[in-house]
């Protein structure tokens, strides 16, 4: 249920949460959520210096990525505190116009980078690809994200509550729960982290499952699985966020033809230059396997600051497991099957929910599949899409006379033609003996390197 705010005034949320799915649910029914869309916010300051959206006030900076910046943000009414996602439209807009461009150069589809920290996405091609074609609004560049979100209701997925845009600013704003504990991880390459325990990483990991099988049970493929997208609340319930270049499947057939996501959770199908169809599922439950490893060896299995050499390490180097003498029999089986380089003999989340490691032997069962996805989502269609954020243009439509409509209209079509496209500079050059299909590879994923970012206190 969506309610839509046109005017500026304050809104506010009612929202049921869901219980914690490691929980016997006793009842069948599901409760409605509502995600309201402010279309005419107003942008204020305070006298000490601090931003205002409406009744949001923004506190301080706890993540950054190459569209915009994640907010403490806390609602002066009800004194909640929220992280407020604010993306660039210039940026956004820049983004949409470099991609017109690689989509005439014949190359279109390629993914765009990953922004590090809080669930900032940097690459949004999926969202934009549902959008309207060549729209030069750069609303439509994070419709996708707020149709997905909008359509699920789970505890180990972030919740939506508000989505606002302030006309006269180059912001628009994404309110979602505050998970207080900040970033699962914090990896980062060629550096070594604390690793939890077995038994705390089976924790995370039994969350994990639950919230990437309720996604796949419902035709999404996150395809950005990392510490970096996984968040703890205050009561320790791991949240799934990001779904910038998450992909939407037709039931039955979870193919996926693009790249995309972070590099070194990449799975070595995805790795190879024009690598074609891939299982989206099958893909996800590598990142999982990453994760996993880094969480039980404190580093990434494959680095590099070398993409190239990267993707080759993913595709042909086998696993050193020999870092950490500690870890169960159980535990390495688990994550020799979720990183099996071939897609087809991985293990499935249907497998995996049963492994030993997973249900210590029997005596530590998780909720049944049907109890877990009970909260079925309807299909996103194009008009979800569409509608998920009004543009200003809309509101004006209403309230102003069609003569003036039709000259505002014509005026903005002739500055948008007027626009310089501006392409996107690439990391660094490639040498020519590497051949096409490693300039292929390095265009379809040179931004995506994680980019080291604040994590939320």
């Amino acid at each position: 249920m969506t309610e839509i705010n046109n005017a500026s005034p304050t809104s506010t949320i009612s929202s049921e949460s869901s219980p914690h799915p490691s929980a016997s649910s006793s009842s069948s029914r599901r409760p409605q959520s509502m995600v309201v869309e402010t279309l005419g916010a107003t942008t204020s300051e305070t006298k000490e210096g601090l931003r205002k959206i409406n009744n949001y006030l923004l506190k301080k900076e706890i993540g950054r990525g190459a569209f915009g910046t994640v907010h403490l943000g806390i609602d002066t009414i009800t004194n909640t505190e929220y992280a407020i996602k604010e993306f660039s439209k210039s940026r956004l807009r820049r983004k949409e116009q470099s991609e017109m461009l690689r989509k005439r150069g014949g190359l279109a589809g390629r993914p765009r980078g990953r922004g590090r920290g809080i669930g900032l996405g940097v690459g949004r091609e999926t969202a934009a690809a549902t959008a309207s074609p060549g729209s030069s609004n750069p609303l439509d560049l994070v419709r996708g994200e707020v149709a997905i979100l909008k359509k699920l209701h789970h505890s180990n997925v972030v919740k939506l509550y508000e989505v606002l845009d302030d006309p006269n600013d180059d912001s628009i704003y994404m309110v979602f729960e505050m998970a207080h504990k900040g970033v699962l991880m914090d990896i980062s390459m060629d550096e070594v982290s604390t690793p939890y325990s077995e038994d705390q990483a089976r924790h995370y990991f039994r969350e994990m499952i639950l919230g990437i099988e309720y996604l796949h049970n419902n035709d999404i493929a996150h395809r950005d699985i990392k510490p970096d997208n996984l968040l703890l609340s205050n009561d320790d319930i791991l949240k799934i966020v990001d779904f910038g270049v998450s992909e939407m499947f037709i039931k039955g057939n979870d193919k996926l033809k693009k790249s995309a996501g972070s590099p070194a959770f990449m799975a070595p199908e995805l790795c190879k230059a024009h690598h074609g169809e891939v299982s989206g599922k099958a893909a996800d439950i590598w990142s999982m396997g990453v994760t996993l490893y880094c969480l039980v060896y404190g580093h990434l299995p494959y680095s590099s600051t070398n993409l190239i050499e990267l993707m080759d390490k993913i595709n042909n180097d086998p696993i050193d497991y020999s870092g950490n003498q500690d870890i169960s029999q159980d535990l390495l089986d688990v994550l020799h099957q979720c990183l099996d380089k071939d897609p087809a003999t991985r293990i499935t989340m249907q497998s995996l929910r049963q492994h030993p490691w997973i249900t210590q032997h029997g005596t530590d069962l998780l909720i049944s599949e049907e109890e877990n996805c009970e909260m079925v989502v309807t299909e996103v269609t194009a008009d979800d899409i569409h509608n998920a954020i009004k543009s200003i243009a809309s509101i004006l439509t209403v309230v102003k006379a069609v003569a003036k409509f039709k000259r505002h209209s014509r005026s903005l079509s002739q500055q948008s033609l007027s626009k310089i496209m501006v392409p996107t500079p690439t990391n660094a050059a490639i040498d020519e003996e590497k051949g096409q299909d490693q300039q292929t590879l390095l265009a379809e994923a040179t931004s995506s390197l994680s980019l080291k970012s604040p994590t939320h206190a």
